[in-house]
């Protein structure tokens, strides 16, 4: 699979704004730089766009093109920039998709700009009635590879997928329509979703995915359900000890919802490439150890994919205990977890060590294999704020939080304020400079003039 992603929102808005004005058709690319590649197609992200004046476009009766010296202007852009191109055209009347005459010289065009840029995918997209079609060509040892961009990404205060197909009518969720809105409905129902760890909090990730509508959910776990997890693993019952979580989570929730996909996949490990992320909408990570998670934080730099990162704790260490966790939006421009703080970075070392020497560690007082207290109420309430969040997002009413404090025992309460459960936003913070993780990107972003 392969996707087009907008991680400003800016660019897009642009473009489009640019497509729906004038009467003929019009013309706008977009310059791209590739995020992964594999067997399943390109992963690329718009780092800026060119629209094509109306005097660069001409039509001769059968359609309409773009004067040569635009074109050259465009290619010659790309060739300096070392991107490359997306370009994007209008039709009046939707559903989007190539005419004839766009067919008659969409491979000419491909070939041409695959030669002049090496290594570079090339993509074409029709905009119509608020829609996109768009496709992509490689250029492979057997030749121009032609395929369907899966997702066609806008990432800002409104998530949207910009190639959802409408709605069709679903009995099961006629009672959130209306929360959601078209563009939401559709955005859940063409998401791919990444579930990482299916474990307390992980269950009820893959459950509320499910209940939403969302179409396509990986889930990542090589645990199996024991005794001991019943009292917090909401997809298991007493019949399915010993079974593999993963697997466990997809039965449940193709009984939620026949039509889902779901595919169980291994955990991730220190030294897996993990491809099946690279191509995926969102990231939930519910991990109960920071080696995962950093893995989890820099797959998602690196893919500018939107990461949701779920984290719950109880403390008996203290009187009374101290429960609760928080949810962390990680997105292209904003800080990661590194910038944030919420990495221990001995933590991180000890994953990534043989068993021989993570036991050694143990010998020596560092790490542990004693299970952390867990119940089920608070994985509930920390995955069920970061899927509100998520929610909000979907369907535009505000932007989602970027991070989310749970505090089952009042410890973020105030002198004045009455007992009882919270959840609180904190204030939004900016990257780091000189992160370990991210600062790269910023960088680059700097570099190409887009921040």
């Amino acid at each position: 699979m392969a996707g087009l992603k907008f991680t400003r929102a800016a660019h897009w808005d642009a473009i489009e704004a640019h497509l729906a004005g004038g009467r003929g058709e019009r013309f706008a690319f977009a310059h791209i730089r590739q995020l992964a590649t594999g067997g399943q197609g390109p992963v690329v992200e718009v780092v800026g766009v060119d629209l094509i004046d109306e005097h660069d476009v001409v039509s001769d009766g059968s359609g309409w093109y773009l004067t040569d010296a635009a074109l050259d202007r465009v290619h010659n852009a790309a060739v300096t920039g070392g991107h490359g191109l997306v370009e994007f055209h209008s039709h009046h009347l939707g559903p989007p998709a190539f005419s004839p005459t766009d067919e008659d010289g969409l491979a000419p065009m491909a070939d041409y700009v695959t030669g002049m840029l090496p290594d570079r995918p090339y993509g074409a997209g029709v905009y119509a009635a608020g829609r996109v079609h768009a496709e992509y060509w490689c250029r492979t040892a057997d030749g121009l590879q032609r395929g369907h961009f899966r997702s066609v990404t806008v990432l800002g205060d409104h998530l949207r997928l910009l190639n959802a197909p409408p709605n069709r009518d679903v009995e099961r969720l006629a009672r959130q329509a209306v929360l959601l809105g078209e563009w939401g409905r559709a955005t859940l129902a063409s998401l791919r979703v990444a579930v990482v760890g299916a474990g307390g909090t992980g269950s009820h990730a893959a459950l509320a995915l499910a209940y939403l509508g969302v179409g396509d959910v990986l889930v990542l776990d090589d645990d199996h359900a024991e005794a001991t997890n019943l009292n917090r693993l909401v997809t298991a019952g007493h019949a399915d000890i010993g079974a593999p979580k993963n697997l466990i989570a997809r039965r449940r929730t193709r009984e939620v919802d026949p039509s889902l996909r779901v595919t169980a996949m291994p955990a991730l490990t220190p030294a897996g490439a993990h491809p099946e992320l690279d191509d995926v909408d969102l990231i939930i990570g519910c991990v109960d150890h920071d080696g995962p998670r950093d893995r989890l934080n820099q797959i998602a730099v690196d893919t500018a994919t939107p990461y949701i990162d779920v984290a719950t704790g109880i403390d008996t260490t203290t009187s009374p205990p101290t429960v609760g966790g928080r949810a962390v939006l990680v997105v292209p421009g904003g800080p990661c977890l590194h910038c944030l703080g919420e990495l221990d970075p001995a933590e991180i070392s000890r994953w990534a060590k043989t068993p021989e020497q993570q036991a050694l560690d143990r010998a020596h007082g560092y790490g542990t294999l004693e299970p952390n207290p867990a119940v089920v109420h608070l994985n509930g309430i920390a995955v069920h704020a970061a899927i509100g969040e998520l929610v909000a997002w979907v369907s535009g009413h505000r932007p989602p939080a970027q991070y989310l404090d749970v505090d089952l025992s009042g410890v973020l309460a105030c002198a004045d304020s009455p007992p009882g459960c919270r959840v609180a936003p904190r204030r939004p913070a900016r990257p780091r400079p000189g992160c370990i993780c991210c600062s790269h990107r910023h960088a680059g972003a700097r570099r190409a003039g887009r921040e």
